[in-house]
């Protein structure tokens, strides 16, 4: 086999989808080069057009893990202009969305609008709360993933706690826009009552599991808020005995 024959097998191989994405794969499973990989396969997806499809299929399929470029769903697609935005969301397997408030809403629903994530099965939903007392406090953007199977809620800024008001609304919002879960995890500490367990396992028929890192009392948050007030009165009076 003369050398411009394996030069030209070698360019028929790197033509093929499967042994690009292979290539791509063993990139980005390497653990050694985390902080360049995406660097790397950037730079792939600039070879050809086969070879922008495989790139952009991993560094899109789990957002999640596109270190050091890890951002929202929502904050990303903001930036791509709305002709090319479908061409990205077919891609995404796992993202993380952010509620916004009020007046970010005219910026983010239309960036999301319109666009199906069809291979979406993970979401991550940060709450940012931006008004604690109302149910505006938590608005979630309206998403089309028909295939969406896990929903981890989590938190960004705001309370450490969930209260029964905020899980309400929650409760409320999570059937309407994902209908299709399977598997429900809350992650930030939550006080409820026994209602908020039933409101959401009733309405949504296929729901398998629902997981809460902690549930606490009201109590529980109410002695917190006593210790931590009787620390304070502690320090005070310190403070006054120095003084005298």
């Amino acid at each position: 086999m003369t050398d411009k024959s394996v030069i030209s097998a070698a360019h028929r191989a790197l033509a093929l989808p499967e042994i690009v994405g292979e290539i791509f794969f063993s990139i980005y499973n390497n653990r050694a080069v985390i902080w360049c990989r995406t660097h790397w396969l950037l730079n792939c997806a600039l070879v050809n057009k086969t070879w922008c499809n495989e790139a952009l299929r991993i560094l899109w399929g789990d957002m999640e893990d596109m270190e050091p470029y890890r951002k929202p769903l929502d904050e990303v697609m903001i930036n791509i202009s709305p002709d090319r935005r479908q061409i990205y969301a077919n891609f995404v397997k796992t993202a993380t969305v952010t509620t916004y408030s009020q007046e970010t809403e005219s910026v983010v629903q239309p960036a999301l609008e319109h666009l199906v994530f069809p291979q979406v099965h993970t979401l991550r939903l940060v709450l940012v709360f931006h008004n604690m007392e109302t149910q505006e406090g938590i608005r979630t953007p309206v998403l089309n993933m028909p295939n969406l199977q896990v929903l981890h809620v989590d938190r960004s800024i705001g309370p450490i706690n969930l209260y029964p008001r905020q899980w309400d609304c929650l409760a409320d919002q999570i059937p309407k826009l994902f209908p299709t879960l399977l598997d429900v995890r809350v992650e930030i500490p939550a006080i409820l009552y026994i209602t908020g367990f039933e409101t959401l396992s009733e309405n949504m028929p296929h729901l398998e599991s629902l997981g809460f890192a902690e549930v606490l009392d009201l109590s529980d948050v109410e002695d917190t808020f006593t210790d931590d007030d009787d620390l304070d009165d502690e320090d005070g009076h310190s403070e006054d005995t120095d003084e005298n």
